[in-house]
């Protein structure tokens, strides 16, 4: 890492003299623990040049959170999966019985102010998203801060900007992003929530040394001799999220809708996500429903980081169904179906089902 990084430059903002001024008679430190294990049977049925496969799937995450003064937050956590795909923690059962790997998956610090943020190392996305750009796993590494605009009649703005370091590499093959997000609440309006956000991300990805076909380029277009992609990744990303209460505590309805342009590809650039929910996961025998629908042109998103639900990172259509039941309490059971296809050229639609069952603690 160079001097000037601004990973390190942050780092030091967070432990400046100006975040730690309560001394330790004032405040007491703050040690937390918490995670949650995750079972899941999963099938795919066959179709498009994928065999047919089932398989038994476990996840564990354990985290501590460490405050040593109320505005400065440390955080770690250990996950299972490979450490080599930011798209997963799962692992799979088999292999003779060998122990599962596990790895670091969260390690940041993070200086919390009333009207602005600044955070570093490996953390949780800070985005508001859907898994049409940022899978539910990835969790970027770099530097960040975020700035609270105030409000205005209920509604509320926060501006966040992040730099993402993708590869790093000696000389002029280092890969990063440095990305911006606004979004806005409105706040409870009667029944009504409305939140928006608009975000523009932009990719340098110098190098694909260190990227494997299968688990990181996952179906974009890929320049003559395999050695970069075909697109630039400058994507404008716009979320739209609408909560409506008006029929009961326990069946709130939710709309959310995602759509991305990628600029800096010349065609096959676009793609959207809307999903609608009905039913709540708050309370023992809460039950809750989905319907979701997307589309996903072949390098309308960077793959590496992009969902990865199907066996189709990108260059897919794909129907989704699901069920969540809670039936005690910290307990949740989940039944989901993705039926999907190719775009281009158009294939057959074919079934993946993933049966969970989780715990948190």
């Amino acid at each position: 890492m160079s001097k000037g990084s601004p990973l390190v430059v942050l780092a030091v903002v967070c432990l400046a003299p100006a975040g730690l001024a309560q001394t330790s008679a004032q405040t007491q430190p703050s040690l937390r623990f918490g995670g949650d294990f995750r079972a899941r049977y999963e099938h795919t049925a066959r179709g498009n040049g994928v065999p047919a496969l089932g398989r038994e799937v476990v996840r564990f995450r354990l985290g501590a959170t460490y405050a040593p003064q109320p505005d400065l937050t440390v955080r770690a956590r250990i996950a299972t999966g490979d450490p080599d795909d930011p798209n997963s923690t799962d692992v799979t059962l088999g292999s003779f019985v060998n122990d599962l790997p596990f790895s670091l998956d969260l390690a940041s610090i993070e200086l919390s102010r009333p009207k602005w943020g600044v955070f570093a190392g490996k953390f949780t996305n800070p985005f508001l998203t859907t898994e049409l750009v940022w899978d539910g796993d990835v969790n970027p590494q770099g530097a960040g801060g975020r700035l609270n605009l105030g409000k205005s009649s209920g509604s509320t703005a926060t501006l966040t900007g992040m730099y993402f370091i993708v590869d790093q590499q000696a000389g002029d093959t280092m890969s990063d992003m440095g990305g911006a997000q606004i979004a806005v609440n409105s706040g409870a309006r009667g029944s009504w929530r409305f939140t928006g956000a608009v975000g523009y991300y932009d990719y340098h990805i110098r190098s694909l040394v260190n990227a494997s076909v299968s688990g990181d380029v996952r179906g974009n277009r890929l320049a003559p001799g395999n050695t970069a992609y075909l697109s630039d990744f400058n994507l404008f990303d716009a979320v739209l999220m609408v909560d409506y209460t008006g029929f009961g505590k326990s069946l709130p309805l939710r709309f959310v809708g995602d759509y991305v342009h990628n600029g800096g590809a010349n065609d096959l650039n676009t793609g959207f996500w809307v999903d609608l929910f009905l039913g709540s996961t708050q309370r023992t025998g809460d039950v809750r429903g989905r319907y979701g629908y997307a589309q996903v042109e072949t390098d309308a998103v960077l793959a590496a980081f992009a969902h990865d639900n199907t066996t189709l990172g990108t260059n897919s259509e794909t129907h989704t169904l699901s069920l969540d039941l809670v039936p005690r309490a910290n307990t949740l059971l989940t039944a989901t179906a993705y039926i999907y296809a190719p775009l281009e050229p158009p294939g057959v639609f074919q079934t993946r089902v993933r049966l969970n069952a989780m715990v948190t603690f």
